[in-house]
């Protein structure tokens, strides 16, 4: 079923983009300093703020908002 098939992929995008993801992680704990924790939505705006684009960053924000719907907050790799 194609519903299945997109909601294994959207889970598995942290998997397939795990250098990009921590990348973005590393530049967002630079930004915090350890003040608080990294949420979804931090990863989602620091995309938008830098403007990147690419089918990598379009998943990256995808999956991130599918983890929001879930209820999760905090980033947790």
């Amino acid at each position: 079923m194609k519903i299945d098939n997109n909601y294994q992929s959207i889970r598995n995008i942290p998997k397939n983009n795990i250098d990009l993801l921590k990348e973005i992680k590393n530049k967002l704990s630079q930004i915090f300093k350890g003040k608080r924790e990294i949420m979804y939505s931090d990863i989602i705006n620091l995309i938008i703020r830098e403007g990147k684009v690419g089918e990598n960053y379009n998943n990256l924000i995808l999956w991130c908002n599918y983890k929001i719907r879930l209820g999760e907050t905090f980033v947790e790799i």
